[in-house]
């Protein structure tokens, strides 16, 4: 059997894109080795996990050392900053490398915190050159269409659709507001409590994520003053996250409007209708694309935590919008699924089996 490295220096290790879509899936044709940082994916029965200790530049430069080993016939990257070491591995070891591109990554880094304000554009003009040097010298997967228009040449794209079997059942509505993400100020962390509080009667609200300390405590002081119930659950392998989901009255998906964010699909609209749960998200061009259509979704202006709120409370007192939710869960189930199969056979020919 083929060997594969699937690798990641900075996503959570049960990251539903890397961990239960593209890992379960090649795990089925490839003997895995996953590494990532600690403690490591919940489940470990379908690959050998190997830890990236320490901090970034370290889990980097190991990243590489394995990348570099010859023990791979393929290797899946899912960091842009690994970019560099898979040229690098490319050149020493001839080995083939998959980037799979899960962001617009210029986009992305306009509105990173870590990066000193004057030095974000050279830096994502920087990070637009090593994924050009990336199409040239590697392979180059999507998740979105819309990435597309970073690259000059077509590539792959594998939509972060639910995997099939992956979510559990719809429920009943459990009286609260659900939130499944990276807990921060793009993907509306506030604007959730702001449009909680804003409520005639507010909803709790939760929140399965990373978060940092900083983060939690102002959520909670905003909480507290706002008269909302918060419970913030951290990161929960995504089985667990999707079934407390699916009691929500209402998925949220209030991204703020950075360039990132503007023609992203964000995977939380197909997994909350795929539970069938009913919808609140930014109007953004690529989230009102991709919603066109579907009757359990209320689209509002990003920002607006009063639009939110009415929009919530419309959902609420209309049962028929959760009737049309679980509709909407039937549909997707049959239609909208990641594709396994082609994901095996794109790999499995790279590996020449």
């Amino acid at each position: 059997m083929k060997r594969l490295l699937v690798l990641t220096t900075i996503h959570d290790p049960d990251d539903p894109r890397v961990r239960e879509r593209t890992l379960a899936s090649l795990a089925e044709v490839f003997e895995v080795d996953y590494a990532t940082r600690a403690p490591g994916p919940a489940r470990q029965d379908d690959h050998t996990w190997i830890e990236l200790p320490g901090n970034r530049i370290r889990r980097w430069w190991r990243g590489l050392r394995l990348m570099s080993s010859g023990v791979y016939d393929v290797v899946s990257i899912h960091d842009p900053e690994l970019i560099p070491a898979a040229l690098l591995a490319r050149l020493l070891r001839r080995r083939v490398v998959v980037v799979d591109v899960h962001e617009h990554v210029p986009g992305q880094i306009l509105h990173k915190d870590w990066v000193w304000r004057p030095l974000r554009r050279p830096v994502a003009w920087l990070a637009h050159r090593f994924l050009r040097l990336a199409e040239r010298f590697l392979v180059v997967t999507l998740a979105e269409d819309g990435y597309r228009v970073l690259f000059r040449e077509q590539h792959p794209v594998f939509p972060n659709y639910p995997a099939e079997g992956a979510l559990p059942a719809p429920a009943g509505d459990g009286g609260y507001l659900a939130y499944v993400g990276v807990v921060n100020e793009y993907r509306g962390a506030a604007l959730m409590v702001e449009a909680a509080g804003a409520m005639e009667r507010p909803l709790p609200l939760v929140m399965v994520g990373r978060v940092t300390g900083a983060a939690t405590a102002e959520l909670q002081a905003r909480a507290l003053r706002l008269g909302v119930e918060l419970r913030l659950t951290g990161p929960l392998p995504h089985r667990e996250a999707m079934e407390i989901a699916a009691a929500g009255t209402v998925g949220l998906a209030l991204m703020a409007d950075v360039p990132n964010n503007r023609w992203s699909q964000p995977t939380k609209l197909w997994e909350y209708l795929g539970i069938g749960v009913p919808v609140v998200a930014s109007r953004l061009p690529g989230i009102e694309a991709a919603m066109e259509g579907y009757q359990a979704v209320r689209l509002v202006p990003p920002g607006d935590a009063a639009a939110t709120a009415r929009a919530i409370e419309e959902i609420a007192a209309d049962a028929g919008i959760r009737a049309a939710a679980r509709e909407h869960a039937a549909e997707i189930a049959g239609s909208l699924v990641w594709p396994a199969g082609e994901v095996r056979a794109f790999y499995l020919g790279l590996a020449g089996a």
